[in-house]
């Protein structure tokens, strides 16, 4: 859902208007909103209807109805895109939404209206999708019982709507809405920002600016919007903290992650030290041991040592500057051209974040957890098999940077895996578009632990994709500069 909700955003932020006006008339435009808007819920209708059917069928194995459900929200989720991207770049709802009388007029107000169908869209999407969703995580409740672990009442309807609009919508939604301010703002202001610069395109520079400065800030922001409290002091935080000194990770807060006891996860929020975030569940911290705990800190600390949430920006930052060299190469030209490279672009960046981003996504997935069995090796855990870590000569101090790991560390990793699964009544062998399949990754971490060659053919693998993403992103970005002439802005000529 993350990715639907930044695609159609990233659609209203970067085209105010429809790049092929398909639909011109009201009617039909209105006509168009009821459909995109319906069609998504009744996927969702039918994808729950199914899964609670294969459930009540295999009771004693509902693998096949949780399987049946994650692709049939899948499906449900590709309908939202497709219908209200469609709706926003070839028909003439944005237009006739920022041309609404008052409302347009507002900074901001007018992208939300346009954006009203597809919240909408959503929230039925959820309400349709509640009966299966809730009997999945019945299911794992009874897991907690059967572990002897704590257990909470499954989420209410309205508790899951508001739960997956806090950490589904509002997550993105809420920095996006500072970027479109700043747009519309600027936009506003752009015949005073030409007569004070006299250089075309300083309204791209700073709205440029300001998407810099949310990203930086966003995790400050998003830890209210997610319900969060700081990790209580105590022996966990003990560990954790001096696990955070071993790995020479900086980070502004470990923090508890509220979803009313219903959600295992993790997550890492923040590019610069300061404002960095390190998140746990709350169900996290009931349902598992203090050596899975760390197995999963482990994990979301290797998204930041091995630099991730910076490659993903630069991978974002390549998109700005292509929309940055479209948005000046087609300024001034014929209607039939401009929907050609749009088009084009929209291929391009359809194919970049549809493809390639979940390829590399799942290859950053699998080196975190490399980098979380390294981190158990150097907690201490005791080695019970034979080790290629242990055997060899190489001191565990210096399992983060050593080919081999440890065979205990990499069993424990990934029965962490396949209990946060389970846990979350995720079937492990169900594929994932940006984790791959909890199994694949258990199997994985095990393989290279068995063979440590393996491990440093992968890592260099790695190495070499961020360089390229980087080399690219280099090479969109002094495109965009000379798209732009910065140079003049500093008074250099050329």
């Amino acid at each position: 859902m993350y990715l639907v909700v930044i695609g159609i955003l990233s659609i209203v932020l970067a085209f105010p208007r429809p790049v092929y006006r398909l639909l011109t008339d009201p009617s039909a435009v209105m006509a168009a909103v009821a459909l995109v808007s319906l069609l998504p819920p009744l996927a969702g209708l039918l994808a729950a209807r199914r899964t609670l059917r294969l459930i009540e069928k295999r009771v004693d194995d509902p693998g096949e109805g949780q399987f049946a459900f994650a692709r049939g929200m899948m499906a449900a989720h590709a309908l939202l895109l497709a219908g209200h991207g469609s709706l926003l770049l070839l028909t003439d709802w944005i237009r006739i939404c920022l041309r609404t009388p008052v409302v347009g007029e507002w900074p901001v107000i007018g992208s939300l209206l346009a954006l009203t169908p597809f919240l909408l869209s959503v929230l039925l999407l959820w309400v349709a999708a509640y009966p299966a969703d809730r009997v999945v995580r019945q299911i794992a409740v009874e897991v907690y019982l059967l572990r002897s672990k704590p257990v909470r009442p499954v989420w209410s309807l309205g508790q899951y709507v508001v739960y997956n609009l806090r950490h589904q919508v509002l997550f993105v939604l809420a920095p996006m809405i500072l970027i479109l301010l700043a747009r519309d703002i600027i936009a506003a202001n752009e015949s005073y920002l030409r007569k004070f610069s006299r250089q075309g395109y300083l309204s791209d520079l700073l709205l440029g600016a300001a998407a810099v400065v949310v990203a930086l800030c966003a995790p400050v922001i998003l830890r209210y919007v997610w319900v969060t409290s700081r990790l209580p002091d105590g022996p966990l935080r003990d560990k954790l903290l001096l696990l955070c000194a071993k790995l020479r990770l900086k980070c502004r807060e470990i923090l508890i992650w509220r979803s009313g006891g219903m959600v295992v996860n993790a997550a890492v929020m923040g590019v610069v030290p300061p404002l960095r975030y390190v998140l746990l569940t709350d169900a996290m911290l009931e349902q598992l041991d203090d050596t899975k705990i760390e197995a999963v800190f482990g994990h979301e600390a290797g998204h930041i040592k091995r630099h991730h949430i910076l490659v993903f920006l630069l991978f974002a930052l390549i998109s700005g500057c292509a929309t940055t060299v479209f948005s000046v190469r087609t300024h001034r030209v014929d209607p039939l051209t401009y929907q050609l490279a749009a088009a084009g672009l929209g291929l391009l960046l359809a194919f970049k974040w549809g493809v390639l981003f979940g390829w590399i996504s799942r290859r950053f997935e699998r080196q975190a957890d490399i980098y979380g069995v390294r981190t158990l090796a150097l907690a201490g855990v005791p080695c019970s098999q034979p080790c290629a870590l242990h055997q060899s000569d190489t001191p565990v101090s210096a399992a983060l940077k050593s080919e081999r790991l440890c065979s205990t560390a990499a069993h424990i990793f990934g029965d962490t895996l396949n209990t946060v699964a389970v846990l979350n009544g995720i079937p492990p062998e169900a594929p994932s578009w940006r984790h791959s399949s909890i199994a694949s990754r258990s199997r994985f971490v095990q393989a290279l632990a068995r063979d440590p060659a393996l491990a440093a053919r992968f890592e260099r693998r790695l190495l070499w994709i961020k360089l390229a993403v980087f080399i690219v992103a280099t090479g969109s970005s002094a495109w965009a500069a000379w798209e732009l002439k910065l140079w003049e802005l500093v008074g250099i000529r050329l």
